[in-house]
């Protein structure tokens, strides 16, 4: 009996079941956005070649880019979205504060001296924030696919890009485009490779800053950074931000689409979240559990530097960066382990305990 088989006569094909169930309802739920706010659905959520995009060049394996079951778009991303402060939630009333209670997880992001919280509650709706925060556009990401976190900044050579959802997907992962005028060729951009894969932009190897952040619970985040603001919902989508089409997924280690490249054998469970810190010289990832774990550091371990900015929260389920403790240009991912081992085995180093196999 293969593993395959095992792994279904043992229940899983339950998990599967959901899961096919969940990938379906969420791309209903996506064409009906699209139909509320006037647009027509560009991508038959099967085939690549229905979206639309210019797939060369291709800096990717070509065969690695799926559709997810949702067109273009069918995710609205968010452009120069309305923030509040905490004494505007406190106004919004009870409906709002619902939807972002103290054990919620949301990316904090501060730049020079500016905080703003992104609640993940509202990214799963939306995946791609196109905001501006101090003065520096910036694109914040979240594919609950992955459970990645990445935020970027978004002007690049001169010129400030706007972002939305492709329906596409590199190794279960995020692909962005870049909106252009009318005319234009969009690009894709893959979240957790920070570059243009495809189209124009992959031609010239553009690729995109990643910044500092933090993913934290909302009291957290508020406790740590009592100035924050906080992304405000978008009231079309009022009702869906209540609902998590993700629940069945994070249940189980089943992915839902194809990754090439999966740690064997694996170290953790392919879900368990890691944070990894770095830029393009090479990243430390830090799974959370060997984080939690690390009770000294090995001698000569070259990610010394970078433990003392990071701290486990109690339960394990999140992890503090202490932004002001990081060396100059540092970026930081929040990432599952099978994501980040899919996207960067090739330039990352492990942090583990001393004696870990």
């Amino acid at each position: 009996m293969t593993p395959r088989t095992g792994f279904l006569r043992s229940g899983g094909w339950v998990v599967v079941a959901a899961l096919v169930v969940t990938t379906f309802a969420f791309a209903y739920h996506a064409r009906q956005i699209l139909r509320r706010h006037g647009l027509r659905a560009v991508g038959d959520g099967q085939h690549v070649e229905s979206y639309g995009f210019p797939l060369e060049p291709c800096l990717v394996p070509r065969d690695r880019i799926v559709a997810s079951g949702m067109p273009r778009d069918g995710l609205p991303a968010l452009v120069e979205p309305s923030a509040w402060t905490l004494p505007q939630l406190e106004a919004a009333g009870d409906r709002y504060r619902k939807l972002l209670v103290p054990a919620d997880r949301v990316i904090g992001v501060r730049l020079a001296g500016q905080a703003r919280a992104y609640p993940l509650r509202l990214l799963v709706w939306h995946e791609v924030v196109n905001d501006t925060l101090a003065g520096v556009p910036i694109a914040v990401t979240y594919n609950p696919l992955c459970d990645s976190a990445v935020v970027f900044r978004r002007s690049l050579d001169g010129r400030v890009l706007t972002f939305g959802v492709s329906g596409l997907l590199y190794d279960s992962n995020l692909l962005m485009y870049d909106r252009q005028p009318e005319g234009g060729r969009s690009s894709l951009w893959s979240q957790l490779l920070f570059k243009a894969v495809a189209g124009p932009a992959a031609a010239t190897g553009a690729a995109l800053e990643v910044l500092p952040i933090n993913v934290q619970s909302w009291a957290d985040w508020r406790r740590d950074n009592p100035d924050t603001t906080v992304l405000a919902p978008d009231p079309r989508l009022a009702k869906r931000y209540s609902s998590d089409p993700y629940t069945s997924y994070f249940g189980s280690d089943t992915l839902r689409f194809p990754v090439q490249w999966l740690p064997s054998p694996a170290r953790y469970p392919l879900k368990t979240p890691l944070v990894a810190l770095g830029g393009p010289q090479g990243w430390t990832a830090f799974p959370f559990p060997a984080l939690a774990s690390l009770s000294e550091v090995p001698a000569g371990a070259p990610w010394a530097g970078l433990v003392g900015a990071l701290s486990c929260r109690p339960g394990g389920n999140t992890v503090a960066v202490a932004l002001d403790r990081l060396p100059p240009g540092t970026g930081v991912v929040f990432a599952s382990y099978f994501a980040w081992y899919a996207t960067h085995h090739g330039d990352t180093t492990w942090a583990e305990p001393p004696g870990a196999p």
